[in-house]
Formats: structure tokens, sequence, C-alpha cells
């Protein structure tokens, strides 16, 4: 029951692999937190507007996420097989679908973007003021998805084959400048949310030349003469296709369905700004699901690539043990700060801010079973059950947590706090299922036998 702590090895490779991506997502969410920090302070409609705006940056983002996903996982067990060629390739592939995605989403974005804003705002009494503030921050901060994503090919690559250390330094360099120009735009020359925007696209740009940089001078195995030797396998290129489709539809549906559960959240006036308080706090968890998530990655999808599969089940095991003890530690502090973390958005009304202690009391209560749900994805992904992902994934917030929000939201009375409550309880049969689907051992696959079905 205590082995993820007891166990001194697992714990040493772990933390080495883990400790960076937890640093760099941690600064990620300071980034994230004083930016909303700093827009808090600018209006209480500048808070609205931004929210609702990097709805549709969550969308872009984890859709991004979704398409290299696939190549991901071959790229984790290609490093466990020692497999440098093909790694290239599944790099290579990783160039290729981003091209396209970048292609696609950003004409989406300039035509469609305000579109979604206004569903978030249109029932709140100022909901004009706060659709032009997050229009004026979408329009720009759309430019930052380039470099965004060009980064993401390489940030995705560099924690896949093990070198987290250079992905946190990467976002040491973001946060730096993101601070430094937020501070600049928004505090000094007054430019609110837009210059928030400036500021993000400023950071990206800057995260995004380090990483090419530090990868070519390292001459690591996913990039070293990939472009000069450009080419993907055609049965490698359809093996990652077939497993990473899914994947993709999978981040679709599931980003698609946040974004409709907060907009069912939305439908009750006066409470936008408390939303995206507690989103913002909610994502100091992804520092712990970061670490977890490429924990699982690389030390699980090595040991399946290199057919160590007792290894593969026994750290499994100890980091899903792991994440859930670290889960309820980081519940209880949010729990004890729930209080005080609101105040800090000073424009914010005060009615707002009591709601977001109570919604950030019943998310730290919960905290445990989301990250049971989502290790439990990672496992199943790691191992190529891409359709198995899916039911857990976009199934259950399709199926339960989508119409549930909708129905509690427009044809019930009930206050705010117990409709958070019962749909955050969701995560507890979602976490289930998952530790369910683990135990049955399915997913203990080697994907790297190009030829053969996994």
């Amino acid at each position: 029951m205590f082995s993820c702590f007891t166990n001194k090895e697992f714990l040493r490779r772990f933390l080495k692999i883990s400790m960076p991506v937890m640093i760099s997502a941690f600064i990620s969410f300071l980034v994230s937190f004083l930016d909303n920090v700093m827009v808090g302070t600018v209006s209480n409609e500048a808070v609205s507007g931004v929210y609702a705006a990097n709805e549709v940056t969550y969308l872009v983002n984890l859709a991004g996420f979704g398409i290299l996903e696939g190549a991901g996982i071959f790229i984790e067990q290609f490093t466990g097989a020692n497999d440098k060629e093909h790694t290239k390739q599944c790099f290579c592939y990783k160039c290729i679908v981003a091209l396209l995605f970048l292609l696609i989403v950003m004409p989406v974005v300039y035509f469609f973007g305000q579109y979604l804003i206004y569903l978030f705002c249109y029932r709140d009494s100022n909901y004009l003021k706060i659709l032009e503030e997050g229009k004026n921050y979408l329009y720009i901060v759309a430019l930052s998805y380039i470099p965004f994503m060009i980064g993401y090919v390489y940030s995705t690559s560099l924690r896949e084959i093990g070198k987290t250390k250079h992905a946190m330094i990467s976002s040491m360099v973001a946060v730096v400048a993101n601070v430094f120009f937020n501070f600049i735009f928004i505090i000094v020359l007054k430019q609110g949310a837009i210059g928030a925007a400036i500021a993000t696209i400023i950071a990206r740009v800057l995260e995004m030349f380090y990483l090419i940089f530090i990868s070519s001078i390292n001459k690591f195995s996913f990039c070293d003469k990939a472009f000069k030797n450009f080419k993907i396998e055609k049965e490698l290129f359809k093996k990652i296709t077939s497993k990473g489709w899914l994947l993709f539809i999978n981040e679709i549906g599931f980003s698609v369905g946040t974004v409709m559960q907060s907009l069912a959240f939305s439908q009750r006036d006066g409470v936008l700004s408390s939303i995206s308080i507690v989103t913002t706090i909610s994502n100091i968890f992804m520092i712990l699901i970061n670490g977890l998530s490429v924990g699982i990655g690389v030390m699980v999808g090595s040991s399946l690539g290199s057919s160590d599969f007792e290894k593969a089940k026994s750290d499994n095991k100890n980091i899903n043990l792991l994440g859930f003890y670290t889960s309820v530690f980081i519940g209880l502090i949010l729990i004890s700060l729930s209080y005080v973390l609101p105040k800090l958005f000073t424009e914010v009304t005060d009615e707002q801010k009591l709601l977001a202690t109570k919604l950030i009391i019943i998310y730290g209560s919960l905290l445990w079973a989301n990250c049971l749900s989502l290790t439990s994805y990672y496992t199943l992904r790691v191992g190529g059950k891409t359709l198995l992902t899916f039911l857990l994934d976009t199934g259950t917030m399709l199926v339960f947590y989508v119409p549930l929000s909708w129905i509690l939201a427009m044809a019930t009375r009930l206050d705010m706090i117990y409709i958070y409550l019962i749909i955050r309880s969701l995560d507890v049969l979602k976490a289930s299922l998952g530790i369910y689907l683990m135990k049955r051992g399915s997913w203990v696959n080697n994907l790297t036998l190009i030829n053969q079905n996994a």
C-alpha cells in the first residue's frame, strides 16, 4: 500500500524524470495565475472576458496535444527499445500533423471564436463589455498558437525520451518573459487584456526558439538529422495513425465536453468570474498530473517497449499510489487556502469571491478521484488501448458530465454549489471504472513491433 514511498529505487527514477516536468508545470501554473491576477486588477469584465477567450485556447491546446499523442506513445516505447531511427520518424510525423493542424485551426478560431465567447457571457447583465474584452484578447493571443504548436512538438518529444530538464528550462524562459511583459503591458502601459495577450505571444516565441536551439545543439535522438533524412515508413505511418486518430478525437471530444460543461455553469448569472478563479487555482493540480503522466509515459512506456512487463506493471502501480496520496495532500492545501486565494482577484465582487471559496473546497475534497481517473487514462494510453481511453475519457464526459450539467443548470433551481458538487462527484465513478480497466491488464503491450498488431 505504501510501496511508492518505501521503494527508493522507484522514487529516485520517478523524481529524476518527473521533477523537472512538475517544476515546469508549476511555472506554467504561475504564469496563468499571475496573468489572471493582473487582469483581475483591470475589471470584473476583463476577468470574465479573458476566461471565456481562454476556453477557446483550451480547446486548441488539448486538440494540439491530441494530434501529437499517437506519435508520442511510440516515441516512448521506441526509446525503451533503443530504436533511434523509428524515434526520428515519429518526430517527423509530429511535424507534419502539427503543420496541418495550424492550417486548419487558425482560420476557425478567427472566424468562429467570438461566437463561443458570446455563448459564455450572453446571460450576464454586462455581457457586451465582457464580449468586447474577450474578443480583443482572443484575436491577438491566437497568434501565439503558432509558436506554441512548434514548441510543443519539441517539448513533448523531449519528455518522451526522458530529457525533461530542458522542457523545464524552456518553461522558465517563458515565465520570466511573460511576467516581465505582463507587468509592462498591463500595469505600466495600461493595456489590460490586450497587454496580457501580447505578453503571451512574446513568451511563446522565446520558448519555441529555446526548444529548437537546445534540441539541435544537443543532437537528441528524435531530431538529429531528422529533417535531412525526412521519412516515415508506410507501416509505421499506418500504425501511428491507427492509434493516434482516436486519441485526437478523444482530446477534441473531451475538450468540447469540458467547454460545454463550463457553458452550462455560465447559464447562471453572476458565476463566470467565480468559475474563472476556480479554474485558475485548480490548475495547480496539473503540476502533479504532468509529473505522473510523464512518469507513466517514460518509465512504463520504456519497460513495455523492452518487453519488461513485470517492471511496467510494478512501476505503474507505484505511480498510481503516489498520485493518490499526493492528490489528497494537495486537496487539503487548496481547502486550507480556499478563503484567501480568491481575495487576490481585487476587482471581482465579494459574492463571486465567496462562491469561488466554496467551489474550491468541493474541488479539493474530490481531487483524489480526479487524479485516479487521469492516471488510469494515461496507463491505458501508454499501452495503446485507444478505444478504452476514448470510452473512459470522452465517453463519460459526453454521456454523464455534460448532460447532467445542463439538466441541473437549466431544469432545476439548485444553488451553483450543489450543482458543482454533484458534477465533481462523478469523478468517483470514473476513477472506479479506470481502476477496473487497469486491473484487467490489457494495456500491457509492446508497440514497437511494427509489423505486428498490438
